[in-house]
């Protein structure tokens, strides 16, 4: 059974990933700043904590991208909650 911890952080991954797909930066802003805060949580699993730097790159280089060239700064994003998603 997962814990409150992984299921706190497979919503705001989710989250997360649904802001950049519909092209909302402030919420995008906000999720990545509860995943920040969350993610000390997961230390002890290196492939997960390292998953989760790489989402919060790629969803900052999203975010530094202007909007009407975000497209392709979105699939790694999506990919990366995926990954995460499958390790939670």
């Amino acid at each position: 059974m997962a814990s409150t911890n992984q299921l706190l952080l497979q919503a705001l991954v989710k989250g997360l990933g649904e802001a950049v797909g519909r092209n909302d930066e402030a919420a995008a802003d906000r999720y990545q700043t509860r995943i920040r805060l969350i993610a000390g949580h997961f230390d002890t699993n290196p492939t997960l904590s390292v998953a989760l730097e790489w989402l919060l790159l790629a969803s900052g280089d999203w975010m530094k991208t202007d909007a009407p060239n975000r497209v392709e700064a979105e699939q790694p994003v999506a990919e990366l909650v995926d990954r995460i998603t499958q390790l939670l």
